[in-house]
């Protein structure tokens, strides 16, 4: 009998997109693919692992996101702590794949999942398809740092090649579970991958950078009121490679206008409802 293979990614875009690569590969038999709805690059991720550590977080996310409930509870296999109990159900004759980008969110998703499985004595493998897709794909016209930036034709070299990647060993595991215990103690809430490390941030990390491109963007618009949605995505842009998410900007956004450095027009809280403009008299 062929021992199950699971495929474990980090977001619900990059899980149906291996879903199609696995069709296509025709090699879907024995192949799971679970995949985690969250978002671990911000928020408290300390004991995770248990319905008080998820309870924690969840309330933390609920009270500064837009919509992040309704996201969240759309799916319930796909909560953390769903995901969680999933994961350690797998039984030890099951293959482990763990998928990954170069971002803050799946470097930390890969830790901790391994947390979950560092006394488990399973044949695990880590692959990161945007590093490696130079050499196997030879596309090199683009610099993706997230998987769901793939196409599931892009995969399906690497679901070819998967008994040529290394497994991980128990001094590689140790080393990611030692990161995971540092990252999710630690009391920063905001969390980017910079040069092949995850860098522990204050949330208003991000801060200047919105204020500097609502500074650039004010003179575009007669009463230099400039939309939510232009700010946030130019912030994205100009940070492409920590592949940010909106809703924690459009957060950041709120928390400057009840701070009094952004006066706006409209309703905060949903980017398309609003304007925001600089409030000069507090820069000195």
């Amino acid at each position: 009998m062929t021992n199950q293979h699971v495929h474990i990614m980090f977001g619900m875009e990059e899980q149906g997109i291996l879903k199609a690569a696995l069709h296509k590969a025709e090699i879907r038999h024995n192949h799971k693919v679970i995949s985690f709805n969250d978002w671990f690059a911000y928020g408290p991720l300390k004991q995770l692992h248990l319905e008080e550590g998820e309870k924690t977080r969840t309330r933390w996310l609920s009270a500064r996101l837009s919509n992040y409930e309704p996201l969240y509870t759309y799916n319930p296999d796909h909560q953390t702590g769903r995901v969680v109990e999933t994961i350690q159900s797998l039984s030890e004759e099951t293959n482990v794949t763990l998928w990954h980008g170069n971002h803050a969110h799946d470097q930390i998703g890969v830790r901790f999942v391994l947390s979950l499985l560092r006394d488990r004595k399973m044949n695990m493998k880590l692959v990161n398809p945007i590093q490696k897709r130079s050499n196997i794909v030879g596309n090199v016209q683009m610099n993706p740092v997230n998987l769901s930036q793939l196409k599931a034709s892009d995969y399906i070299p690497f679901l070819h090649k998967m008994d040529e990647f290394n497994l991980l060993t128990q001094e590689e595991i140790d080393a990611f579970v030692l990161d995971w215990e540092q990252i999710s103690n630690d009391p920063a809430l905001f969390r980017i991958w910079e040069n092949d490390h995850v860098k522990l941030c204050s949330e208003d990390a991000l801060d200047q950078d919105l204020r500097n491109v609502i500074i650039e963007q004010s003179s575009l618009y007669p009463d230099q009121y400039v939309p939510a949605s232009k700010v946030v995505s130019e912030v994205v842009r100009k940070r492409e490679g920590y592949s940010l998410r909106k809703d924690f900007l459009e957060y950041r956004l709120r928390s400057l206008i009840q701070e009094k450095q952004l006066l706006f027009k409209g309703a905060p809280g949903q980017l398309h409802r609003y304007r925001v403009k600089w409030e000069m008299e507090e820069v000195i």
